[in-house]
């Protein structure tokens, strides 16, 4: 009797198991069987929506993708053009200073020119820069900027770095008109200084001068220097004038030969002169 009562107890238990049991594997069953019911349902949207999606993919992001590349050669472009703008001012900039390097080697030459001939002479001498030009064809003339006021007078000899210059023919109190050796009304007494041979120089504006008065039988070539004589009463003698360029002794009657001769001075870029400060 009592082993009866005690086996009933454990058959409860097994039966609980087992009930437990199956109601797990049902349970899973279930479970699974709503996945795959649901799974069979979304899958068709999922497709759906992934095919709907690529198709505006494709029709979105070409656009974006161009636009967003657009955007970034913009900011490129923009950025190299600012980049491009700085490097051209800086290279004005040193364009400048080399300019203006340049004209400070350019002045320190035309000043040592200057000062050489300044030891040739034996009167003192002003420097004065040209402040202007007479454009007419027919006259040589130019403005210095030193006049009255700094000791300057009418006919004093004016000298470029390479010779004779001209002479001043107007004074003001602060500024002078000086008359170029090629101007047409220009006359300075020369000598041809490897024969000695005497003449005047005249000026002829564009063309080279003449040399008159030299008579024929003297031997001048081209290539012989010339200088002043000193016999005007203006030009100390020894001062350089030019170099002879072309002789012609001319038809038979003429008595004198015809001498072209180049000055020295370049008198269409002159910048700078000196005035000799010659005892009146």
């Amino acid at each position: 009797m009592s082993f009866k009562k005690e086996k009933r107890p454990e058959i409860r238990t097994r039966i609980i198991t087992v009930l437990l049991v199956l109601a797990i594997l049902i349970g899973s069953s279930v479970v699974a069987l709503r996945f795959d019911l649901l799974s069979l349902i979304i899958s068709p949207g999922r497709q759906l929506f992934q095919e709907t999606t690529g198709d505006l993919q494709k029709v979105i992001f070409p656009p974006l993708a161009t636009l967003r590349r657009n955007i970034s050669s913009h900011l490129n472009i923009d950025a190299i053009l600012e980049e491009n703008r700085l490097l051209k001012t800086e290279v004005e900039q040193l364009q400048q200073e080399i300019t203006t390097y340049r004209e400070a080697i350019v002045e320190n030459q035309h000043l040592k020119q200057l000062l050489n001939m300044k030891r040739q002479v034996s009167c003192p001498v002003k420097v004065a820069n040209v402040i202007g030009v007479d454009l007419t064809p027919w006259r040589a003339v130019i403005k210095i900027d030193l006049g009255r006021n700094q000791g300057i007078r009418r006919d004093m000899p004016v000298l470029s770095g390479a010779g004779v210059l001209g002479r001043v023919i107007e004074v003001n109190p602060s500024s002078s008109t000086v008359m170029m050796l090629t101007d047409f009304d220009s006359r300075i007494a020369a000598i041809i200084q490897r024969n000695r041979a005497r003449g005047i120089l005249k000026g002829r504006g564009k063309e080279p001068c003449l040399m008159e008065y030299v008579e024929k039988g003297i031997g001048v070539e081209p290539g012989d220097k010339v200088i002043t004589s000193g016999l005007d009463g203006i030009f100390p003698k020894g001062l350089l004038l030019g170099e002879v360029d072309r002789v012609e002794n001319g038809p038979p009657a003429d008595l004198f030969q015809t001498i072209e001769v180049r000055p020295y001075t370049d008198t269409d870029t002159v910048e700078w002169v000196m005035v000799m400060l010659t005892k009146e």
